[in-house]
């Protein structure tokens, strides 16, 4: 569970910081913005894959039983919340070592927390539905995973787009999850995401809230038929 990672970090710092002389945001080390950024990265994407996958591993019970298929998704999600726990608990290590001095305003962390998990839910229920009729989009899923993460300033800075273009990147919104956690939890002092960029994530996490609930919805009926 955490030999994966931790093999990322090690590439990565290696070749970004040590080969390539990157540097982060703001007076962190490279290392720790680095992983503050990757964390709620891996929630994400392990929790998006797994929650994917979570009404067609489960057929079986879907089938043979009159059972609440919604709640599939919500269960892994809370399983993988476990794995962020150790995660972050790792993180908080390397604050200590790096002497990031804690406030309360730190704790605002949660709310980026709860903010990736309201949208993992939503996506969850649309890819879920969809992947019991369509096999592929798990396979189709990773690779967007994949080209995102390229996409979302965790080993590269944002401040190195021109001003054009972030604007562009702005709206993704796991840029709005991967600075919020560096802003609460690694600079000197809290540093929260404007106005705009919270407008522009909460209209996409609602509205694929809603998306995805209707869908599934209206596609559980027919998972027993498959």
């Amino acid at each position: 569970m955490i030999a994966h990672p931790v093999a990322i970090v090690t590439v990565f710092y290696f070749v970004f910081a040590v080969g390539f002389k990157a540097k982060g945001g703001g007076s962190a080390p490279y290392i720790l913005w680095f992983v503050s950024g990757l964390v709620p990265w891996i929630f994400f994407n392990s929790s998006l894959i797994s929650i994917t996958n979570s009404v067609s591993r489960n057929m079986h019970l879907v089938k043979k039983t009159i059972f609440p298929t919604e709640i599939f998704p919500i269960v892994y999600l809370s399983s993988e919340l476990f794995t962020h726990a150790v995660f972050f608990v790792i993180l908080c290590g390397m604050l200590v070592f790096f002497n990031i001095t804690f406030t309360p305003g730190r704790l605002l962390f949660l709310y980026f927390l709860f903010s990736t998990s309201f949208l993992l839910l939503g996506l969850g229920w649309l890819l879920s539905a969809l992947q019991v009729f369509y096999k592929d989009i798990s396979e189709a899923l990773t690779i967007l995973l994949n080209l995102l993460f390229w996409g979302t300033p965790i080993v590269w800075s944002p401040s190195i787009l021109p001003k054009e273009y972030l604007g562009i990147v702005e709206y993704n919104p796991m840029y709005y999850i991967v600075e919020g956690y560096r802003g609460t939890l690694v600079y000197d002092h809290v540093v929260l995401p404007g106005i705009t960029q919270t407008i522009s994530f909460w209209t996409i996490a609602v509205l694929v809230f809603l998306v995805g609930n209707y869908v599934f919805r209206r596609l559980q009926p027919e998972f027993a038929d498959i």
